[in-house]
């Protein structure tokens, strides 16, 4: 796996009287990306990306600040559970001065996404032709995204999109796989035992819901979840 890490460099502002005193900063800097850089790498690996690159982000502090360079290891106290995009990270030096402060910081996590190559019309099964990968911020992308095209591939468009939309759960839909008066095999199973009996979809019925189908033997009226088309299963 190839992992590019992007580090920034810690950019502020520093008055004149403030130049002699950089080192804390650079220690701040050099600590928050150790400790934060870990944390974002376990939370990829835990999002089984296949690919990823992060920005850690330190936004402005008071140049005001004067605070002595830490005779040991800063105490980094990140919020539980962290999280991508803005977060206020304590950061506090317990020699020789004691101080503590909170610091403002962005986490970046850039990764391949699904998008639309063109635009689609409402209604469109997506295939392959239809979808493409592009690296995103994952931290803006507030309504969700898929990371590989199988996951959207035989969906159907919810509504018409434009091209580059990075598809998301509510622009699709799972394919409409039975219609009402189809003529489905309805299949009930209860551990190791299952039977088949054919049966009447009284409603459409898209691939995982659960519709009202009638069984053609017994004139039954039960409930069913569609797996394939034609094909309905329940659970006893």
């Amino acid at each position: 796996m190839n992992h590019r890490v992007f580090v920034l460099l810690l950019a502020f502002a520093i008055q004149p009287g403030l130049q002699a005193n950089e080192g804390w900063l650079e220690q701040l800097n050099s600590a928050l990306q150790v400790t934060l850089g870990g944390l974002v790498t376990n939370m990829a690996e835990q999002m089984v990306l296949d690919s990823y690159h992060y920005e850690i982000d330190l936004h402005y502090l008071d140049t005001r600040l004067n605070l002595p360079v830490c005779q040991e290891d800063l105490t980094i106290t990140p919020p539980e559970p962290l999280k991508l995009g803005r977060n206020h990270i304590k950061v506090s030096c317990p020699k020789p001065r004691n101080w503590a402060i909170n610091v403002p910081v962005e986490i970046k996590l850039f990764a391949p996404v699904v998008v639309l190559n063109q635009p689609v019309n409402k209604g469109l099964i997506l295939k392959d032709t239809h979808l493409d990968v592009k690296t995103h911020n994952l931290a803006k992308l507030r309504y969700g995204y898929f990371l590989k095209k199988e996951l959207v591939m035989g969906k159907q468009s919810k509504k018409s999109l434009a091209g580059h939309t990075i598809i998301n759960s509510n622009h699709i839909l799972p394919p409409l796989l039975v219609r009402k008066g189809d003529h489905v095999m309805i299949e009930a199973s209860r551990g190791a035992m299952s039977v088949k009996m054919p049966g009447e979809a009284l409603s459409d019925g898209r691939e995982g819901r659960q519709i009202r189908v009638k069984n053609s033997r017994s004139q039954r009226i039960i409930k069913a979840r569609v797996v394939a088309a034609g094909m309905v299963k329940v659970l006893f």
